[in-house]
Parts: structure tokens; C-alpha cells; sequence
């Protein structure tokens, strides 16, 4: 019994100790913000964001049809543990080690065909435009240099129709202005949620919709993370990447409009 006590209690501290540094974006792997280091590092990162990975699939819906871009990758676990289901996937990340790690996880798949990952910025994708159908992105945004950029490179890389889900930032209470949050690890910036909601339209984005989810399942990282934050919530966009309108189709539109005046 001491010994399950003992592994159970250093197991918090552990946990406790990684939501610290990790969900404060300030740890960094290779040079990378917003990361623990090492395979160790990825293990625990995933751990932790279970619940936040499992809520994104939910509101992404993905499809065996569907072609997936999940930005900020890390080592891959979104694409292997919520998206095996898709029929191609693809991952973007500014960390060398992660990528190594993701291609790893994902070696079979890169090898039929159906997956590929790469190493770049989240402000530059490296795909062509409309490239993908959905696009998904946790655990990173408040730590890019330029998240507004970033927010319109994932809406340029989506099809027409295509949807977007992505995981901004940690909630502020309503009526707080957007600001620079101080974590452990230094400074990241959170938006409130009409700020959110602006930067996603101003991004090219339509018919957003923003949500607030459990950022883990476990009762004391989500006690931990009030006492650090004041909040146990994400803010997460979800957003649709809008159709053109046919030039035929608009002069229908506007036909039926004078006639109806």
C-alpha cells in the first residue's frame, strides 16, 4: 500500500510539475516554445492534452474522405490517437526533434502514402492553397510569433467549405480585455472571446462558432491549472473556410433582389 501511496503521489507531483511547464507554453524542445523535451516530453504533453485532443476531433468530425493538416504536430499523437480514421494526414512543426518523433509514429502510414510530415512554420505552411479539407491545431497558438498570420495561413491551405478547429488559448473570464499572460515558463498572449472571433473572421474565416472545453480530465491538473491560470478551460475556434460565389449565381442573386423590391 505505501508503495502505490508513493508511486501515486510522486505521479501527481510529476503531472503537476508538467502541467506547470507545459501548459504554460514555456518549456522548449529544441529552441521550441510551448513543449517538454524529449520523447518523455511528447509522451507527457499528449498525456495531458487527452481530453483537449478528444474534443477537437469531436468538433472537426472527420471523415474517411477527409485530408488533414494539424498544425504544431509535435510528435504526432493527435494524428495517430484522433485522426487514424482520415484518409491522408499531414503534420507541420517548427521542432526538428518532433518531427524525427512524428515521422516515427507515423512511419507506416508515410510509407503507404496516406501521411506526411514536415518541418516549418506555422506563419509560412509549406502546401500549396486549398490543399487540405479540415485543419486542426492544439496546445500552440498563443506561443506563435504571429498567430494573426498563422490563423490565415491555415484558412489559405483549406479547400472552399473546408473547416478549421483550433485551439486558441486558455479561456479569460467575459469582459477581460485581451492580454499577455505570465506563466512559469514567460509571457504568452490570451484573447477573449470576441477578439477570437474577430481574428478568425479577419482570417478569411466564416460561420464561426467558439467553445470552451476541459483542458484535461483529471480533477487536480484542473484544480492546478485554476490556482496557475484561473481558469481549467480552452477557448477553441471552430471556422469554416467560406465558397465562392459563381459570378452567374451572384447576378441571379441580385436579379431576385430587385425584383422582390
Amino acid at each position: 500500500m505505501r508503495r502505490v501511496v508513493f508511486l501515486a503521489g510522486s505521479a501527481a507531483v510529476v503531472a503537476g510539475a508538467a502541467l506547470v511547464v507545459g501548459r504554460s507554453r514555456g518549456a522548449a524542445s529544441a529552441g521550441v516554445p510551448g513543449v517538454l523535451p524529449g520523447a518523455v516530453g511528447a509522451w507527457v504533453n499528449a498525456y495531458l492534452d487527452r481530453r483537449l485532443h478528444a474534443a477537437v476531433a469531436g468538433l472537426v468530425d472527420l471523415q474517411p474522405d477527409d485530408d488533414l493538416l494539424d498544425v504544431a504536430c509535435g510528435a504526432g499523437y493527435f494524428l495517430t490517437e484522433s485522426a487514424s480514421h482520415a484518409g491522408r494526414v499531414a503534420g507541420v512543426d517548427l521542432s526538428e526533434a518532433r518531427v524525427e518523433l512524428a515521422r516515427r509514429r507515423l512511419a507506416d502510414r508515410i510509407c503507404a502514402g496516406t501521411a506526411e510530415i514536415r518541418q516549418g512554420d506555422a506563419g509560412a505552411l509549406p502546401w500549396e492553397d486549398a490543399r487540405f479539407s479540415a485543419v486542426t491545431c492544439t496546445d500552440a497558438f498563443p506561443f506563435f510569433p504571429d498567430p494573426e498570420r498563422a490563423m490565415a495561413e491555415m484558412c489559405r491551405v483549406l479547400r472552399p467549405g473546408g473547416r478549421a478547429v483550433i485551439d486558441v488559448n486558455p479561456r479569460i473570464p467575459e469582459g477581460t480585455e485581451s492580454h499577455l499572460m505570465r506563466g512559469p515558463g514567460g509571457q504568452f498572449r490570451v484573447w477573449n472571446d470576441a477578439d477570437v472571433r474577430r481574428m478568425t473572421e479577419a482570417a478569411g474565416f466564416v460561420d464561426v462558432s467558439i467553445n470552451h472545453v476541459l483542458g484535461t480530465d483529471s480533477r487536480l491538473l484542473n484544480s492546478l491549472s485554476r490556482r496557475l491560470y484561473g481558469t481549467d478551460e480552452e477557448t477553441v475556434a471552430m471556422a469554416v473556410k467560406p465558397v465562392p460565389v459563381r459570378p452567374d449565381k451572384e447576378a441571379a442573386r441580385a436579379e431576385e433582389t430587385v425584383a422582390v423590391g
